[in-house]
């Protein structure tokens, strides 16, 4: 599958809407998680506070084909929650998953294991994608236990592999993998969140 083309993803699971995020979707909510050391350190991003017009430029900076940006939305209320950051190689038909749950009430809710199960079935269904990345840090507990939890494997640790944002310090980093034939036999088998 060619992947010049944006394509625009609208999701639902039993809880959430998982969409094609545009420049329009930026919020003051979004700059308070971008500005929050709680939101940004567990994956390696220093604390930044951003203007709107910075967020809306963010936002449009991903191309929707190989740079895939959506939302988490609470169905409930229309509350966006977080987002996903995705990179795709055509070449190799792999898809790197990247996220995070901005608003804190939602912590501990299994926000990640619903919604990213609903994106692992549409790019390995949809979109050709064939192994699916991961790369936590190893330090980022709630990430490397949610892609345990979800039937990703471990395939390495790579030692000293960043530097942190805050002090420089060398962090190891985990890889999970997950490969489209394996995501399939654990949705056949109901064991797939």
């Amino acid at each position: 599958m060619r992947l010049n083309m944006p394509k625009l993803i609208r999701l639902s699971t039993e809880r959430f809407v998982i969409r094609t995020l545009k420049p329009g979707d930026a919020s003051e909510r979004w700059i308070g998680w971008a500005a929050d050391p709680e939101v940004m350190e567990p994956v390696n991003t220093k604390p930044a506070k951003m203007t709107l017009k910075e967020l809306q430029n963010y936002i449009g900076s991903f191309d929707q084909s190989r740079r895939v940006l959506v939302g988490v939305f609470d169905k409930r209320n229309d509350l966006h929650i977080g987002f996903y950051a995705i990179t795709r190689s055509e070449k190799q038909r792999t898809a790197t998953f990247n996220v995070i749950i901005g608003d804190k009430d939602y912590w501990g809710e299994k926000v990640v294991l619903e919604t990213r199960a609903a994106l692992l079935d549409h790019f390995f269904d949809k979109e050709g994608v064939e192994k699916a990345i991961g790369m936590p840090l190893a330090r980022n507990f709630p990430a490397v236990f949610n892609y345990k939890a979800q039937g990703w494997r471990l395939e390495g640790v790579l030692r000293g592999q960043c530097r942190s944002a805050k002090g420089g310090k060398r962090l190891d980093q985990c890889q999970f993998g997950l490969l489209r034939e394996e995501w399939r036999q654990m949705r056949k088998a109901g064991r797939a969140t």
